[in-house]
């Protein structure tokens, strides 16, 4: 993907099946009993394809997101920000405060 084109679905849908595979590895390893410190390593390599994927699917010019200015719908914009804000607090590190809130 160049880095100037936007993600399609179909990027995302790769990033996804590729970390489906990590998950499954993670298993494996667990099934292997691997060291901790080799599946706390993938597990990272995890959370930080899933943070990829959310950022491609909200820089997808083709999802819907409210347009900003005076034609903006207010309840869309407070729904999008409410969304934000999860994906900011879910994001984070057990104990961390929300850049958002």
């Amino acid at each position: 993907m160049n880095p100037k084109s936007p993600a399609t679905d179909k990027d995302i849908a790769v990033r996804l099946r590729r970390i489906e595979g990590q998950i499954r590895g993670i298993e494996r390893m667990l099934e292997e009993d691997r060291a901790c410190e080799q599946t706390l390593t993938q597990l990272m390599a995890v959370r930080a394809g899933i943070d990829q994927v959310g950022l491609l699917m909200m820089e997808n010019p083709h999802r819907e997101v409210p347009p900003p200015g005076p034609q903006a719908d207010p309840e869309r914009l407070e729904e999008l920000r409410e969304t934000l804000k999860m994906w900011a607090r879910f994001g984070l590190l057990p104990g961390a405060a929300s850049p958002l809130d």
